[in-house]
């Protein structure tokens, strides 16, 4: 409590009327001299612990006026969530209550959440996903846990404070909360505290210790505003895969705790080898088998991606050494892709219904399709089918095999181009059907995207009946999470990166990006979206068989196809032969 001076003894009456009280008993000579009556003297417990609840609720007042007044007279207490009401943001935290109550004098009293409790409470809503049935399709539940044994000075309860200070300042605005100092300040403490637990044996290995890397990984993810950030989120991704390596994966999965860190690690490992070219540690049959004790759609997929990501390392090593038997090693190497596509595929035919998406409507392209391909970054639903999902668990996973299938036929036609050239790759077969997969897959992601980012919570009339497999750790169903955003990002930057994504759909995914940076405040989209990169033409660029025009000025690529002098001398099958593999 702030000291507000010495405390007035003066009688009611004279203290409203802010004039000197000779504290006359019974009743002060200036209440009888101006013939007023004197509202009496407070007791010694008043005077002492004086009620500031009225001076709070002006306060308040006067700060809700501010945030009502036009943006020339901007407010210079409290924040807002971007893009939302400041009505509806105060009305939230006051717990719904009422400030005006016509029939009782009283004032409401006023219910004041400390600043770091609000950032926790926006980072257990918004990112921590808990399963409502057996089926563990949670996300960073593991934290719940290890957070109330934690010692309050930890590099778990650091971490998890910079992520939840980064998070909500990303999201809210405030002219008087620096929540990115407060957030560089608590990233400062767990670097610190995380380096001197690596360096004690009976720490490094921790659950705590790790879910702190991890924290860190996504921390990085929520700040990031440089391509040189993903260096430091690789770095701290590759520090958690090496202490499941130290622990071993039989030891992680005895709790249920470890299983869903090991878990947690595989799923960054996917992310962290597809966007680096790096196989995963250990293999990828290490880190899924088919004991796996939390067996699930989403695990599933997690082995599919790590399987396609060993691929894409081959066909790369392949590519730039080109032994003897180029040719044969590039043919088999064709099969073993089209194997596991297959698998993939046959997969997501066999899902159970209870896990399988459902249409909940349709858009109609007159409605909402504008004229110029660029103007659909500001939609917010592409036209054409809405998809929703029993939650977003399994919402990522069926996009996480989704991916792995437009890498799997990027692989396919990178194949093709070294096999029938110096035929150009877009004349055969093979690149005819990869194209025809891909544009099928590409609107199934794309019809996922307004579920992950809650424009089907406008819509619960559609499926107000269905129950819910995952809930979050608290807070209201706001129409935009974090998680799920978090979750949908790399499957939007396959799309506006794939080859055969129509111009409009680009746009729209770049614009989806650029809302996850933007509103949501998860700044790694807006990296990632920056990126220039198109696959499969940028590979076949640069393994020599393509001609100069580059990809990202000529979406077509209608130039002619070269071959290169050392290339080996065997025979070539047309790609039409791929087909059949």
């Amino acid at each position: 409590m702030v000291y507000g001076g010495k405390p007035s003894r003066g009688c009611r009456t004279c203290r409203a009327r802010r004039i000197k009280c000779d504290e006359g008993k019974p009743t002060c000579k200036q209440c009888a001299k101006s013939k007023r009556e004197c509202g009496g003297y407070r007791s010694e417990f008043e005077i002492v612990h004086r009620d500031q609840t009225t001076t709070t609720v002006r306060r308040v007042r006067k700060a809700l006026e501010l945030e009502r007044r036009p943006p020339a007279a901007p407010a210079t207490t409290g924040f807002t969530f971007v893009h939302e009401q400041p009505e509806e943001f105060f009305r939230q935290q006051s717990q719904g209550r009422q400030w005006h109550r016509p029939h009782n004098s009283s004032p409401p009293p006023v219910v004041t959440m400390p600043l770091a409790q609000r950032a926790a409470c926006y980072f257990a809503s918004n990112f921590i996903l808990c399963p409502l049935t057996s089926t563990p399709h949670g996300y960073f539940d593991y934290l719940i846990p290890l957070l109330e044994s934690a010692p309050a000075d930890s590099a778990l309860n650091h971490a998890f404070n910079a992520c939840a200070f980064a998070a909500f300042g990303n999201r809210v605005k405030s002219a008087s909360v620096d929540f990115s100092g407060l957030s560089l300040k608590a990233h400062t403490l767990a670097l610190t505290t995380t380096h001197l637990a690596l360096g004690n044996a009976a720490k490094a290995n921790t659950n705590s210790t790790l879910a702190a890397v991890l924290l860190l990984s996504l921390y990085e993810s929520i700040t990031a505003v440089k391509n040189a950030q993903m260096l430091t989120w690789k770095s701290h991704v590759d520090g958690a895969a090496h202490i499941v390596k130290a622990r071993g994966r039989a030891q992680m999965c005895q709790t249920k705790t470890g299983a869903l860190l090991f878990n947690a690690v595989r799923h960054q490992l996917i992310s962290r080898s597809l966007s680096s070219g790096k196989a995963p540690p250990l293999g990828a049959d290490w880190w899924v088998d088919d004991d796996d004790a939390t067996d699930s759609v989403f695990t599933t997929a997690e082995g599919f991606a790590l399987k396609t990501s060993e691929l894409c390392v081959e066909v790369s090593r392949f590519a730039a050494n080109r032994p003897l038997d180029f040719v044969r090693q590039m043919i088999d190497m064709a099969k073993r892709v089209h194997a596991v596509d297959h698998d993939i595929a046959a997969w997501e035919a066999h899902i159970p219904s209870e896990f399988r998406p459902r249409t909940l409507c349709w858009v109609p392209a007159a409605d909402t399709a504008p004229r110029a391909a660029t103007a659909y970054a500001e939609m917010e639903v592409f036209p054409g089918r809405v998809d929703i999902y029993p939650d977003f668990v399994t919402a990522a996973a069926w996009n996480m095999g989704r991916v792995s299938r437009l890498i799997l036929e990027s692989l396919r036609v990178r194949i093709t181009a070294w096999l029938c050239s110096p035929t150009d790759y877009r004349t055969t077969a093979e690149y005819a059907r990869s194209k025809e997969v891909c544009e099928d897959i590409i609107s199934d992601i794309i019809a996922s995207v307004p579920y992950h980012l809650g424009w089907h919570t406008r819509r619960r009339e559609l499926f107000e009946n269905e129950s819910e497999r995952s809930g979050f750790a608290c807070g209201e169903d706001k129409p935009v999470k974090a998680l799920p955003a978090l979750l949908l990002m790399w499957s939007l930057t396959t799309v506006k990166n794939n080859d055969m994504t129509s111009e409009a759909q680009r746009a729209w995914a770049k614009g989806r990006l650029s809302l996850i940076s933007d509103h949501v405040g998860i700044k790694n989209a807006g990296v990632l979206n920056q990126f220039p990169f198109r696959f499969p033409s940028m590979m076949i660029r640069q393994d020599g068989l393509m001609s100069s025009p580059d990809p990202l000025q000529d979406p077509v690529g209608a130039g002619v196809i070269k071959r290169q002098s050392d290339t080996s001398s065997e025979s070539a099958p047309r790609g039409e032969s791929l087909a059949s593999s």
